[in-house]
């Protein structure tokens, strides 16, 4: 079963994730590739961003499941860590994990942009921006 998580702040680490990784796949990796999301500090308007409020419905955790069930099925992938943070996140604080162990690199690298694209067009968690004069629900 995948290794995937919704988190409040404060309950995962991305340095355990990667040592659990590690110690469950021993010498069978060649690559280790990981995304880290942090909250910016400026808006895609330019505003300042005092932090991102994170939400998502019950059924995240499944599809978050389903995604990393499916690139762990490609030639060469060997387990795929997939963790939200689902609370009031400041500027320069992390979001999400995703670590991806493979064989190789080339493989490793190439499956990041799909997880990311995917959780962000199929999973049920949202964001809402919160500035200094706004709040507003982002829809990518």
């Amino acid at each position: 079963m995948p290794d995937v998580g919704i988190h409040q702040k404060g309950e995962v680490d991305l340095q355990i994730l990667l040592q659990k990784l590690k110690r469950e796949l021993g010498g069978k990796a060649g690559a280790v590739g990981c995304f880290v999301g942090i909250v910016r500090d400026i808006s895609k308007d330019g505003k300042k961003v005092k932090y991102l409020h994170y939400e998502c419905a019950e059924e995240a955790i499944k599809e978050l499941e389903q995604i990393a069930a499916d690139i762990e099925r490609q030639p060469g992938i060997l387990r795929v860590m997939i963790h939200h943070v689902i609370d009031d996140l400041t500027p320069g604080e992390d979001a999400i994990y995703i670590l991806v162990a493979g064989k190789h690199r080339a493989e490793v690298f190439s499956v990041l942009p799909q997880i990311m694209d995917r959780i962000k067009a199929k999973a049920l968690i949202w964001k809402k921006e919160v500035t200094e004069t706004e709040e507003y629900w982002i829809n990518e």
